[in-house]
Formats: structure tokens, sequence, C-alpha cells
């Protein structure tokens, strides 16, 4: 992130979230922006967080700092790729050894185009989305053991997505990728949830968007201009404040499908249950993609 960029300060309060001791959490691209954000609050609140990260260097360096505002936190750095399917089933193999109560599946990317996975699918879709559903599955006894939570991290942008036949193929277009991985992960909430629960895996899945956060997810960033005009108008908040809605749908006793901010055309503000995407109400659309997800990646995912 640029030196010069002006970083928007936090507005919100924090949330007081319930005693997290003796829950372990898991969260994705916890290394910076919203991801870091959501795993200092769950450490604040006495969980064990695993920061499931690319890059050992950017992880140690996010770890050291949830332990200088949290000296007692319990945090470690676990190495995934979730761009490759067997980076994401190693780790899903060494975080499986014990209960998992809480997995949050943050890591997103916007990728170039002509980008690919390791199994030659839209790198953005396969990391946004494709990975999220293999290390789902690959910890599903970890966390059915641990009666987990899953929060799937969409967008504001999800209202632009499709969930068609091509999934998964290359789009031509970074943001049309990035639009229908966020769909996806809003779509695969929904269908977990009511798969786990028609099974009784007591296992509660849901999902929630950061709103329009000031992150480093877009390299290089935004316009300077943009992000005043964003300020300006109170659409624009801080990552701290972007991550308040997914540390709502992570703990909330009555959890909402969907949870997002709640002023400013859902950009900002103080989180809360937020509208669905169109896209995430079409008639089997859940059972579509579920059915894709497997065919596309060859991980089954059983509740």
């Amino acid at each position: 992130m640029p030196a010069t960029r002006r970083m928007i300060a936090d507005r919100l309060p924090p949330l007081t979230l319930p005693d997290l001791t003796g829950r372990r959490a898991v969260v994705t691209g916890a290394s910076s922006g919203i991801g870091l954000a959501t795993a200092l609050g769950l450490a604040t609140a006495g969980a064990t967080v695993v920061l499931a990260v690319r890059d050992q260097a950017r992880g140690d360096s996010a770890a050291e700092r949830i332990r200088t505002a949290r000296p007692d936190a319990d945090v470690s750095v676990e190495l995934v790729e979730l761009g490759s399917l067997v980076s994401v089933a190693a780790c899903a193999r060494r975080l499986g050894a014990g209960p998992v109560h809480l997995l949050v599946n943050n890591a997103g990317m916007n990728a170039a185009p002509d980008q690919r996975s390791a199994e030659g699918f839209d790198l953005t879709v396969a990391v946004n989305y494709l990975g999220a559903w293999a290390l789902t599955a690959g910890l599903w006894p970890a966390l059915t053991a641990g009666s987990a939570r899953v929060v799937n991290v969409g967008s504001l942008v999800a209202v632009r997505g499709r969930i068609d036949s091509s999934f998964g193929r290359p789009t031509g277009s970074t943001s049309r990728s990035y639009a229908d991985s966020k769909l996806a992960q809003v779509v695969f909430a929904g269908e977990l949830r009511r798969r786990s629960t028609a099974a009784g895996a007591g296992v509660h899945a849901l999902a929630a968007h950061p709103g329009w956060s000031q992150t480093g997810i877009v390299d290089p960033p935004p316009p300077a201009a943009g992000e005043r005009a964003g300020e300006f108008l109170g659409a624009l908040q801080s990552a701290a404040d972007g991550a308040q809605p997914i540390l709502l749908a992570a703990t909330d006793p009555h959890p909402a499908a969907y949870y997002g901010p709640t002023r400013r055309w859902g950009a900002a503000g103080p989180a809360g249950p937020a509208k669905l995407p169109a896209g995430a109400l079409v008639p089997d659309v859940g059972p579509r993609l579920w059915e894709m997800s497997t065919e596309l990646t060859g991980v089954a995912l059983e509740p």
C-alpha cells in the first residue's frame, strides 16, 4: 500500500464480542485489511486464532501486530495458497487435527484476467471461492467437531455476479470474475446452511460483506480523489470498521443469513442484517453451484 495513501480513521466504536476463550478460529487472508482486523477482533475476545495466509513474512508481521495490540493473544500462522487445491488440502490436513469453532473464508484478490490457478481456473474465482469451498470441505470433520460457524465474506459487487455454466473459467474481466466469486461465496453460505441443518451437522453458515472499505485488495489503490469523495460522503470506511459485519456474523447469537453495513447504501456504518443479492435468490442456484463446485474441484462436501 503506497505510503502516500491517506488512511481513513475508524468511525465506529468497537463491537462488544462475547468471550471466545477456548474457541479456535481460522481466518484466511488475515495478513492485512479485513482479514487482519477480523483476526484482531477475535483474538481480543479471547479466541485462539490461526492466520491462514500465503506469505510467511506478512503472516508473521500480522501476528506480531496482533500481539502488540493484545499481548496475551494466542495467534499462529499457517501457510496456504488458495489458488492451489493441493496446498488447500495439505493445509486442511494440518488444521484439521483439532476442532475448529469458526472458519472465516475472507481471502480475496483481483487478479489480472489472464492469470490462472494451479489447476487452470480463473485465478480470482479460484482464490476467492473455489479455494474456500475446498478448505471448508477439507475441514468439515473439524468443523462438525467444533459445532462451528462458517462465515463467507461477500461484497457489495456480488449484485453484479452470475452463476452460470461458465463459472470458474476465465471471463476476460477482473471485475466480472470478482463479482461472480463474491456472489458464489454468498450462495455457498446459504446452501451449506440448508444442507447442514437438514443433516443435523451442527454447523451454521452465513455470509457478510464489509461495504466500501479501504484495503489493499486493489493494487494500485483507487485514485485519491475517489477515496476523498467517499470519505466526504461517509461511504468509505476503515478496514476495522469494515470488519464489523464479519465479526457480528461470527458471534451473533441470533444469526441472520447476511450481514453488512447499514448506512450509506450499505457501504458504511454500523453492522447489521443485509439484503441478499438478487443472484443468491435465483431458484436452485445453491444446488447448481454445489454441483459445479464439486465437479470443478473434485472435492466433495457432504454434511
